[in-house]
């Protein structure tokens, strides 16, 4: 009977994070350091939210904005390989500290070449050469500007200006000498130049604006913008992670609703020894010591946490399976806690508001993905609707029988349509604006829980957090207590 009966597990409703002694004088100041790890072999990241890999969450302009204040995105994997590649790219094009790959296009090309470029790459510009293929010479830059000069079938030689009379900066300019030379000739970009007279790579107002107004965002090694990708388990999925590490991602998701299984040891293997990939990747779902090592063991370099806790989830009331969030967490990061260099813990699922995130760190996880309270919001996927008098947008879980049926439109599962038993269900969530007011919302929460705690980084609060169980009740009557 022991050995059947589990103790008495803890959710995020049941206990409370314990005030402690503190000298953190304020908790919006330079004394506490959101910043954590979420990968092996990854930069940190500034806060520790994720948003999740769900089709209603997360696509490139959710990712753009969770970067830009410090957090990280996973582009979900219900597309085609193509489209999910063009996603991270969107993100990579976004703000990097100089341009070592612009755009290029050959001067003889037309307006219209050259526009249909930068559809694939918006930067704003493009940069000219002469010949068949670009060897380090430019003959010319054109920006958008330009392109309203003449009819898209005008060569680019007609509006561009030539080479002679670019302002350009030779290598080792800074950005910020570079910004002062823009502005004080009025120009958005400026090329950089080795001292061979060859193209090293182009500064832009536009990404020092950026770098300005988000000061903390999460970046990779070259300065741009970091994201992830989510990969399944089908055939298909070994190309589609060779196509993600091709444009950039910074890691792999491999989304298993149960981690604990036979193909995420398998697939690990396949990608990172057959294979060679070498892009860090986070495997989950787990909910158990044994299945945390499990993932360990299997070379996963992050680890998500939870089964069944997510606002969209239903495998708990259908398949009968899951695990209180707190203790699930707390067991995962016992488990490796004496590596050397331990996988990160993620905890996913069950965060409802601000507090839970300080509660899940407390617990040991270091980072926590979020789904359903980012969707809904501007940069969510989808339209907002009216219903009852209200604007609301779909959420919905990736195990749902909609989804189900969008991924066997895709090809991505082979269960037998009469054979699948939904574990997720859609819902409609209220229209929230803009994501930066939620992301505001968690941080000040997450903020506030460390100052309590006096826990001054995202290790500390790993290390300090104690924690208190709230008697017995509804969670009505539990959130009162509080």
């Amino acid at each position: 009977m022991a050995e059947k009966v589990l103790p008495q597990g803890l959710g995020f409703a049941d206990v409370l994070l314990v005030p402690q002694y503190s000298d953190i004088r304020s908790r919006y100041g330079d004394q506490i350091d959101t910043s954590t790890r979420i990968a092996r072999g990854m930069p940190p990241i500034h806060i520790p939210i994720i948003s999740s890999n769900m089709d209603t969450v997360t696509e490139s302009k959710m990712a753009i904005a969770m970067a830009l204040h410090g957090g990280i995105g996973i582009i979900h994997r219900f597309m085609t390989a193509k489209q999910q590649a063009e996603e991270i790219r969107k993100v990579k094009e976004t703000m990097r500290v100089m341009e070592d790959d612009p755009p290029l296009i050959t001067d003889s090309a037309t307006i219209g070449d050259a526009l249909d470029l930068l559809r694939r790459r918006p930067r704003g510009y493009v940069l000219a050469y002469s010949g068949d293929s670009f060897s380090g010479q430019f003959s010319g830059i054109a920006t958008t500007r330009d392109f309203l000069a003449a009819p898209a079938d005008a060569p680019i030689a007609a509006i561009m200006t030539p080479r002679e009379k670019i302002i350009t900066v030779m290598v080792g300019t800074t950005r910020e000498q570079a910004v002062e030379i823009m502005k004080s000739h009025r120009i958005e970009k400026i090329p950089v130049i080795g001292t061979d007279g060859m193209l090293v790579g182009v500064y832009t107002l536009n990404d020092s604006e950026f770098f300005q107004r988000y000061p903390n965002a999460s970046l990779d090694r070259e300065g741009r913008l970091m994201v992830g990708a989510a990969i399944g388990v089908q055939n298909g999925d070994v190309q589609r992670a060779h196509m993600l590490q091709q444009v950039e991602s910074d890691v792999l998701v491999l989304d298993i609703a149960h981690g604990h299984l036979i193909y995420t040891a398998e697939m690990l293997k396949q990608l990172k020894v057959d294979e060679g990939i070498t892009v860090p990747i986070i495997a989950g779902n787990v909910a158990t010591r044994e299945g945390t090592i499990y993932l360990r063991d299997s070379g996963a370099d992050g680890g998500k946490i939870g089964v069944g806790a997510g606002l969209v989830c239903d495998t708990r009331s259908v398949a009968g399976s899951g695990r209180s969030q707190i203790t699930a967490v707390m067991e995962a990061a016992e488990a490796v806690a004496n590596d050397r260099d331990p996988m990160a813990i993620i905890s996913d699922g069950g965060t409802r508001e601000p507090g839970d995130i300080p509660k899940a760190i407390g617990a040991g996880a270091d980072a926590v993905m979020i789904g359903s309270l980012f969707a809904g919001t501007d940069e969510s996927p989808g339209e907002p609707v009216l219903i009852d008098g209200t604007l609301q947008n779909m959420v919905r879980g990736m195990a749902s029988a909609s989804a189900f049926r969008d991924r066997q439109a895709l090809g991505d599962s082979t269960t037998d349509k009469d054979k699948y038993v939904p574990e997720g269900r859609t819902i409609f969530t209220p229209y929230k604006g803009p994501v930066s007011k939620v992301i505001s919302n968690l941080v000040g929460g997450l903020r506030s829980g460390m100052s309590y705690t006096g826990a001054h980084t995202i290790d500390e609060m790993k290390k300090r957090a104690k924690f208190q169980i709230i008697p017995s009740g509804t969670p009505e009557q539990r959130r009162e207590m509080r």
